[in-house]
Order: C-alpha cells, then sequence, then structure tokens
C-alpha cells in the first residue's frame, strides 16, 4: 500500500551491511521479531544497541498510552520525511488491526482521524516539537497542558518525539534501504500472517516499571537526564549517552562541538550553556568556541572537527536525499565507523536539544 512518502527522493545505502549474529539474536529477543536493518550499524555497537532499545514499546512508558505513542512516532517521522521509520510505524498500526483508510486519514488530515482530543494534542504536540524545535516548545505545552494531560504524559510526549528524531535521521542520512519494509504489506504472504504479526507485537509491548538512574556522565544532557530520574527513560538514555561518550571513533571534543553546534542552530538556551561549559573543561577557549558556533570553523580545530561541524548543522533541517548526498561526500573522507558515530551523535543531538527545550524549564 502506497504511503505518501514513497515519492521522497532516497538516494541508495551509504554503507554496506555487516551482520552480527550477537546483535541480531538481541533484536530479536527484543522485540520477537528480526531487525535486518541492524546490520547497517554494527560498525558503532552503541548506536546500534540504540536503534534496538530506543523504541517506548519495550518498557520505557509509564504513563502515556502506547497508541497514542505509536501517532506520535508516525506524524514526527512524516514531519521528518523518514521513508524507512514512517514506512515501519505505518507497518506497524496496519499489523495491529488499523485499516489502511484510517491511515491515510491521519496522514492526510488529523482533523477527520476520528481521535480523541487527547490523542490529537499529543500528536500536534510531537509534529511541533520535531518541527519548530524549542522556539515553539512553550506554547505547544501549554496546549497540552490544556488538553489535560499530565506532566508525566508531557515528559513521555517530548521523549517519543526525541527518539523519532533520532532514529528518523540515524536512518535517513546514511539511506537505510525502505523500500522493503514499504513493499511489505503487499506482499500476499505477510497479508496472511497479519493477524500472527498483530500478536507478536501485542506479546514483547510492555509497561515500564520504576528504574534506578545509573551515574549520568558530566559532559552533556546531564539535566536532562536527571528530569526523568526514577524511570525507564532516565536509565536508557543514561546508558546510551555513557556508550556514545567511550566510544573511540570520535574524539569528546569533536562530539561536544557538534552537539554545540546543534543547540545553537536550534536556539536551544537550556541546552548550550551546559555544552560550552563542558567544551571549556576540554580545553577550548570561550572565544574559539564563539568563533565555531558563529562560523563553523576555527584554526584550532582539527581535520575531522573542520568536516563534521558543518555537516552537524546540516543535520537540523533537510532534505533526505540532499543530506544523503551530503553524507556521501563524507564517506570519501571518512572510514565507515567514524562516518556512522557522526551520524550517531548528530542524530541524538537533534532529538535531545529538542527535548530539552520542552522539559528543562517546566
Amino acid at each position: 500500500m502506497n504511503g505518501v512518502l514513497q515519492q521522497v527522493e532516497w538516494e541508495s545505502p551509504l554503507v554496506e551491511p555487516l551482520p552480527d549474529p550477537a546483535l541480531q539474536s538481541y533484536a530479536r529477543r527484543r522485540q520477537g521479531i528480526p531487525h535486518p536493518m541492524i546490520a547497517y550499524f554494527t560498525p558503532v555497537p552503541w548506536m546500534a544497541r540504540a536503534v534496538i532499545d530506543m523504541h517506548p514499546e519495550y518498557g520505557l512508558l509509564m504513563h502515556l498510552d502506547q497508541d497514542v505513542a505509536d501517532l506520535v512516532v508516525l506524524v514526527v517521522s512524516q514531519e521528518n520525511s523518514c521513508r524507512f521509520c514512517y514506512a515501519a510505524v505505518r507497518g506497524l498500526l496496519w499489523a495491529q488491526g488499523m485499516s489502511w483508510e484510517r491511515i491515510q486519514r491521519m496522514e492526510q488530515d488529523l482533523t477527520r482521524a476520528d481521535l480523541p482530543p487527547r490523542t490529537m494534542a499529543a500528536v500536534a504536540f510531537g509534529r511541533s516539537q520535531s518541527r519548530s524545535g524549542p522556539a515553539g516548545a512553550r506554547a505547544a505545552r501549554e496546549t497540552l497542558r490544556r488538553s489535560g494531560l499530565g506532566l508525566d504524559e508531557l515528559k513521555e510526549i517530548a521523549f517519543i518525539a526525541a527518539l523519532t528524531d533520532f532514529h528518523n535521521r540515524t536512518h535517513t542520512i546514511p539511506a537505510i534501504p525502505a523500500q522493503p519494509i514499504e513493499s511489505m504489506p503487499d506482499h500476499l504472504v505477510v497479508r496472511l500472517l497479519r493477524p500472527l504479526l498483530g500478536l507478536i507485537v501485542k506479546r514483547y509491548r510492555y509497561r515500564g516499571q520504576p528504574t534506578v538512574l545509573d551515574p549520568v556522565p558530566p559532559y552533556a544532557y546531564g539535566r536532562l537526564v536527571e528530569t526523568y530520574a526514577g524511570t525507564p527513560i532516565g536509565a536508557i538514555l543514561a546508558r546510551t549517552l555513557a556508550e556514545m561518550w567511550a566510544s573511540p571513533h570520535l574524539t569528546r571534543r569533536c562530539k561536544l562541538l557538534m552537539i554545540a553546534v546543534i543547540a545553537r542552530g536550534l536556539g536551544c538556551e537550556v541546552c548550550a550553556p551546559e555544552v560550552s561549559e563542558t567544551l571549556q573543561r576540554e580545553g577550548l577557549k570561550e572565544s574559539t568556541i564563539a568563533q565555531v558556533l558563529t562560523h563553523l570553523a576555527a584554526p584550532e580545530l582539527d581535520d575531522i572537527e573542520r568536516l563534521l561541524v558543518p555537516f552537524a548543522r546540516e543535520t537540523i533541517w533537510f532534505e533526505p536525499a540532499q543530506l544523503q548526498r551530503r553524507a556521501r561526500m563524507l564517506r570519501d573522507r571518512l572510514p565507515v565507523p567514524q562516518l556512522l558515530e557522526a551520524i550517531g551523535v548528530a542524530s541524538l543531538a537533534n532529538g535531545l536539544c529538542r527535548m530539552g527545550a520542552t522539559v528543562l524549564d517546566l
């Protein structure tokens, strides 16, 4: 069944899949079904695990209804023109019994989708967080509160929109093949197995429980993670960030510079100071940081930073094929693990900066 994004231009994959039986087995245990696309991320283990684990349906939500979360993922993926993620959640809704006609009504006009007002408010909030970022965070938040959703639900919606921004970019930038998953519901075997797929999806979904927060790395987003202390969201964010900072493919300074540029580009006043302070502890002068943020360059940057700082800025707002071609140029100058880690860092920063603007000044 054709979707509204199938006409979006999409390049061929930038990297080759590298199967990892252990990761594939882990994905199957978590999700109940194979995850063939995880092979594209295996050169960077923290990124591969985040792609598997950062799904709200696997025990991350304690307050928000999962059906609402699915719809937020759908509209954010549509907003970001991510053909892969959009087709995946669209197929998920279909496997759980939603008709194509209702899915199409939601795609074309949410006001015609027969959704409860609270659900429509949550969906509109997720779209606003992704589309306008910090600039529209306060107005979107107030609209959500007026609909009757509480603080805990608001924070979970902000997280869902952020992790969708992460997934959208991790699959869009390296041009993970979208056509196989787009065409899957058209296969006769898949249609016949639809009831079984729906049962598998429901079986592996579960609610989250209070979770102890591990120590948060003192680099960036620490305040944001602590906002979710005691929840599964806080735990998965702390683990993902710890693994990202420890990963050896890019230096911590390079990662921080990429995050700083994204925070500046989004106008995130709550995230930017924390990142700037950390960069100064890494040895960069305040004047150098200001020069990088203004001009996306400085004499103090090394060769890899000179490549990745401008690239980070391009991941904030983009057309998929144009950004994919830009990343292909980087692939010719960087090893695959460095390229993938840069994509992972930029993707995570885009989600967390938007999320931070929403929840840190509550």
